[in-house]
């Protein structure tokens, strides 16, 4: 880390590298808000720290500021620390229970500045008060809320990281096993082509669907090959097309017959 600021208290800090593009937009004793340029998706984003305050008074000034910024925002905003009290009764264990007006100016500001909770893995609950047994409480008062624009911007990237992972699978199930599938069925039709040195019916139409099933799989793996091709073809130019042609091709000249058997047994290889 290059830089550091805290607000005009010391409560909050924020540790940065020199390389980020940043201002400062609001410093109070409960909140920080800072404009961070972010350099992967070339767009600003609001980032809000708070700790707030253990009094409910004193945090209603927070949540008026907060409120004031939102109605005047359309960057990404994440709003994220203590802020020192529930949003629900089931955010607390232990203790004396919890009613709603103590934490009803807090869902009140949260549904007012559309905010949206981004959770997170591990424990329910963020504080513990230390002690054992009976006298144990637990709370949850740190959280993470993004508004809607943020939400928005990191959706499109899980979808993109999706579709990769769609792509991969369907790569798989396409082409991962189509070089095995093609020396099978090579091996199949020199069997089959064997097999048609007695020139019956039955043995026609086994190679007939022999060398159907091999066509369809060099299909495929000229599909396979195209793919190639048009992902290297800056790097490797014409040299790909070539080394694509030349090796789809050889396939083909597979399936061509060689010769074949008149009715009186002889076999003949002239194109006449």
């Amino acid at each position: 880390m290059d830089a550091a600021i805290s607000n005009v208290n010391g409560k909050i800090w924020f540790f940065l590298d020199s390389v980020v593009q940043w201002d400062l937009l609001i410093d109070t004793e409960q909140q920080l808000t800072i404009r961070v340029y972010h350099q992967d998706i070339g767009k600003y984003i609001m980032m809000t720290f708070v700790y707030a305050k253990c009094s409910s008074l004193e945090r209603l000034e927070l949540w008026d500021s907060l409120y004031y910024l939102a109605s005047d925002i359309e960057l990404p905003w994440l709003v994220g620390g203590d802020f020192n009290v529930l949003l629900n009764e089931e955010e607390k264990i232990g203790g004396l229970p919890v009613y709603p007006p103590e934490y009803e100016d807090f869902a009140f500001y949260v549904n007012s500045c559309e905010l949206f909770d981004t959770g997170y893995k591990g424990s329910p609950f963020t504080w513990w008060n230390g002690r054992p047994n009976a006298e144990c409480i637990f709370k949850k008062l740190d959280r993470i809320f993004v508004n809607f624009p943020f939400q928005s911007l990191f959706l499109t990237t899980e979808k993109l990281k999706r579709v990769k992972i769609a792509l991969s699978k369907w790569s798989r199930i396409t082409y991962g096993d189509i070089f095995k599938q093609l020396a099978l069925k090579e091996y199949v039709v020199k069997i089959k082509e064997m097999l048609f040195e007695e020139p019956k019916v039955e043995n026609i139409i086994v190679l007939q669907k022999a060398q159907s099933e091999l066509k369809r799989y060099l299909s495929i793996e000229e599909q396979y090959w195209k793919q190639k091709a048009g992902m290297s073809w800056f790097v490797e130019g014409d040299r790909n097309t070539r080394f694509f042609h030349n090796h789809v091709n050889s396939k083909r000249q597979k399936l061509q017959l060689k010769r074949i058997q008149n009715h009186d047994g002889s076999w003949i290889e002239s194109q006449e």
